[in-house]
């Protein structure tokens, strides 16, 4: 006769330890949900002006997509449209994959959104500005496919809770006269892991084809033809300068009135030249589409000198201000009231210069233009 298995065996032999086969699974699926959590608070605090600043953000990758910049011109022009497109699926990808609900179709949805992103702005896929939605794409897809073939929702989830729910009261149900056979179901525990690789490889690469085919598809808008200022123009007269106090660089006067019609500004930035890596940087906005830097016309400024921009989002201005230079640029305002200009170079003073201090700050990297 065996003798009856020792406390410390029968201990071992139950389930439910923390490191359980399955458990590590859902802890990555809770991470990239978290993730995505954090893009969705991101988009919802208003102190980063996710929904004004939309269309200058999509237009600034026109220079770094494959197709060229007709697709990211098509996007700053319906921007309201494909804000809302991001913000929706954010929002879902956080609640899905932090919580376990619908999981599977999250990770299916969630590679093809990235596959789509990918090649819309494959130009900049490995440069990381410090953000969760550009360069980390290709990292994003691989986790998705591990999570569908690591069965992901199976427990710390409100999918398992709904399975063993609906298990339960199936098997508390008298067993009913039985069906003819079926097969499963797309979202079936049954379906095997070779067709859900199948079916997620196929998707992908469907979604990345369907991302290159818009970028090369949809052409660019025709350059805008120079114009002739006519009429009387009002001058704005701003300055970039160092504040004495806490050592931030700051726009003066922040605050300014200008009347209806063409005003031409110059602004005198005497920060020091900084290198802003990945900025494609195209001026917007501005009579003929061209700024003077000391008095030569661009319309494109080097990465490697953009110490400061002034972006009026409404009036989809961008100006970019290299560091001890002289800008000048002319634009045509059409309607009276208040406007909010940005400036959106990194240039805050904390560890993220994308957020923190002077960056959004009123009365140092942003500020109002009253038309009167």
């Amino acid at each position: 006769m065996s003798a009856p298995p020792s406390a410390g065996t029968e201990k071992s032999t139950k389930p439910g330890g923390w490191w359980e086969k399955g458990h590590t699974i859902e802890i990555i699926r809770i991470g990239v949900g978290v993730v995505w959590l954090v893009n969705l608070v991101f988009i919802l605090d208003p102190a980063n002006n996710y929904w004004s600043t939309f269309s200058t953000v999509a237009l600034s990758y026109a220079p770094s997509t494959i197709g060229g910049p007709g697709f990211a011109d098509f996007v700053s022009s319906h921007a309201l449209v494909f804000s809302w497109v991001v913000a929706l699926v954010t929002g879902y990808l956080a609640l899905a994959l932090t919580f376990g609900l619908t999981t599977r179709i999250a990770c299916f949805l969630g590679s093809f959104f990235s596959a789509v992103l990918l090649a819309t702005q494959f130009g900049v896929t490995f440069f990381f500005p410090g953000g969760t939605d550009v360069g980390e794409h290709p990292l994003y897809i691989l986790i998705y496919l591990g999570l569908l073939l690591g069965s992901a929702g199976s427990s710390f989830s409100v999918d398992g809770w709904l399975r063993e729910t609906l298990t339960r009261q199936r098997l508390a149900r008298p067993a009913p006269t039985p069906a003819p056979r079926r097969g499963p179901s797309p979202w079936s525990t049954a379906i095997s892991a070779r067709t859900l690789f199948v079916w997620f490889t196929t998707g992908t690469l469907i979604s990345l084809a369907v991302g290159f085919g818009l970028v090369i598809a949809i052409p660019a808008a025709p350059p805008p033809q120079p114009a002739l200022p006519t009429g009387p123009i009002a001058y704005v007269n701003l300055s970039i300068n160092i504040n004495p106090v806490n050592g931030w660089p700051q726009y003066s006067p922040a605050n300014f009135s200008v009347p209806a019609g063409l005003v031409e500004f110059t602004i005198v930035d005497n920060d020091s030249p900084v290198s802003w890596s990945g900025c494609p940087c195209p001026v917007g906005g501005t009579i003929g589409g061209v700024e003077y830097i000391n008095g030569t016309p661009v319309g494109r400024v080097p990465a490697t000198n953009v110490a400061h921009t002034f972006n009026i989002p409404a009036l989809g201005l961008q100006a970019l201000t290299p560091g001890q230079s002289t800008v000048q640029f002319t634009i045509d305002v059409l309607h009276t009231g208040q406007y909010t200009w940005y400036c959106f170079a990194p240039c805050g003073t904390g560890a993220n210069p994308y957020n923190t201090p002077p960056m959004g700050t009123t009365g140092y990297m942003t500020g109002t233009m009253t038309v009167t």
